[in-house]
């Protein structure tokens, strides 16, 4: 008898250890990149606040976005990475996929970036924010093909599981070459020269990455050899459906900019994005769980392991639930101060930011729960329910942006994300009976008390920032002690003690 089947009386048991191993040393790893990665992302959004006006800015930030838009739509094209790289039989195979979904993604974006250079006047015409804004969107579409050479490699290196070559691209080298071209739009005092730069340091981070794996692990393009079409052609099946329903989860995600730069000010679609970045920083920890999420998922529903997959996704659920819950509270209370980094208009807004964090919240405890619903071969149902919620939210979003403004624009955004996870959830329990919710997902909730209690505390007692310092980090110890007392699953002690054993060997 093995050491593992000693350990693990019930096979499902080992299959989840090994599981979560996998998926939480992907975290682990990913978790301070992607912090880096935040951090520099609010240091280049705080630079660009701080240096120009927030009208102008927000007429960047429109334009972007609608390039944003069609970096998303280009992404389903290269989903198949994470579904067939995992699965490769050869590295025959493996180059045959890496080859046709990088093609297919890098020729999207040409086709979609030349039509939105194209419809540039209109846009320009419909919105009616001035010269500067046609000028920003054109320059944008031009550059979506390098945009998304970044997002290719990605997955590439996301596919093959190359956990500390994605931090070091997407993570840490992208965002500070990002960071260098902020500080030469300030010191030229012009965003233009911001709008040319940050594409190109994107493409020259992905085509490093790909001269990486060409080095490392010996990725050759190919798009020739045994079973070559059928190959092609199970790739593009499997990816059509998911890139027909990145279209409405896009708009979803997105399609508040183009609403706003249709009916509200450059001022309001500048508010919109930095309550959206500040959202995603309490996701941290959804997006670390997510970085290899995609392959263990699909190679456990390959390999038929059902009860694996259950409880991997109630663990990693309830992980992440940890994770959000910790860093929702300070944000939300500590509001005023967190607007302040990015210049005092924003600050008459901070009543908006809870909503964005709810929002998010609602979204991390629904767990992995889109990726689920692709890597058991879901998409379909996956595109459904998302056009089904795009088509409510253009119904819902357009009388309350008209009615409220801003408000009924961020009221729109936490209920389509709100309404989106309860749907996905519900669908992938009715077809895979997998759901993310245990008894224990009430710990985190219970240890947030003694949290909140901190926090409003050191609001009162020590105003501005340093309050908000003080009584984020006491706050936190005290729901860190709160959990250990609640207790965790011995699922999760064991994780623990892997990844110490996993990394103390690492260790010289």
């Amino acid at each position: 008898m093995s050491d593992a089947d000693e350990e693990y009386a019930d096979p499902a048991d080992a299959r989840l250890a090994d599981a979560l191993e996998r998926v939480a040393h992907g975290a682990v790893v990913s978790v301070p990149s992607v912090l880096v990665e935040r951090g520099l992302t609010v240091v280049f959004t705080a630079l660009l606040t701080n240096g120009f006006s927030a009208g102008a800015y927000g007429l960047f930030v429109l334009a972007r976005r609608c390039q944003h838009f069609l970096v998303s739509v280009c992404g389903g094209f290269g989903t198949g990475l994470s579904r067939y790289l995992p699965n490769a039989d050869s590295d025959a195979e493996r180059d045959l996929v890496a080859t046709f979904g990088s093609l297919l993604t890098v020729a999207g974006a040409v086709v979609l970036g030349g039509a939105l250079y194209l419809a540039a006047p209109t846009v320009g015409a419909i919105a009616d924010k001035g010269a500067a804004f046609e000028l920003y969107v054109r320059v944008f579409a031009l550059a979506l093909p390098a945009t998304v050479v970044l997002q290719a490699a990605a997955g590439l290196l996301r596919g093959l599981e190359e956990v500390g070559a994605l931090n070091l691209t997407q993570r840490v080298g992208f965002p500070a070459l990002q960071l260098g071209v902020a500080g030469l739009g300030l010191a030229t005092d012009s965003l233009l020269v911001v709008a040319v730069g940050a594409p190109l340091v994107a493409a020259a981070a992905g085509l490093a990455a790909v001269g990486w794996l060409g080095r490392e692990r010996g990725l050759r393009p190919r798009l020739r050899g045994p079973d070559a079409r059928a190959l092609h052609r199970r790739y593009a099946e499997y990816t059509a459906p998911v890139l027909a329903g990145t279209v409405p989860t896009t708009i979803q995600r997105l399609g508040f900019y183009p609403l706003i730069a249709v009916l509200l000010t450059g001022t309001a679609g500048a508010v919109f994005a930095v309550g959206v970045l500040l959202g995603g920083l309490v996701r941290l920890p959804l997006v670390g769980i997510n970085q290899f999420m995609p392959p263990v998922a699909a190679a456990l529903h390959g390999e038929d392991h059902r009860e694996a997959l259950s409880r991997l996704y109630g663990a990693t659920s309830r992980l992440v639930l940890v994770g959000v819950t910790g860093l929702s509270v300070p944000v939300v209370v500590f509001r005023v101060e967190t607007m302040a980094l990015f210049g005092e208009t924003f600050v008459r807004y901070a009543y908006l930011l809870p909503a964005f964090v709810v929002a998010q919240w609602v979204a991390c405890a629904a767990g992995s729960v889109g990726i689920l619903l692709m890597m058991t071969d879901h998409q379909r149902a996956l595109l459904v329910v998302n056009s089904a919620i795009t088509a409510g939210l253009v119904v819902v979003s357009i009388p309350l942006t008209l009615e409220y403004g801003i408000a009924g624009v961020v009221a729109s955004y936490l209920l389509m994300l709100t309404v989106n996870n309860v749907l996905e959830v519900a669908v992938l329990y009715r077809l895979e009976g997998l759901q993310p919710l245990t008894r224990a997902h009430a710990k985190p909730l219970l240890a947030a008390v003694p949290l909140t209690a901190v926090a409003l505390a050191a609001r009162a007692l020590v105003p501005g920032a340093p309050g908000a310092l003080v009584g984020s980090l006491l706050g936190l110890a005290v729901y860190a002690a709160a959990l250990l007392w609640l207790g965790f699953a011995p699922a999760e002690r064991r994780l623990v003690g892997a990844l110490a054993d996993r990394y103390r060997a690492a260790i010289p």
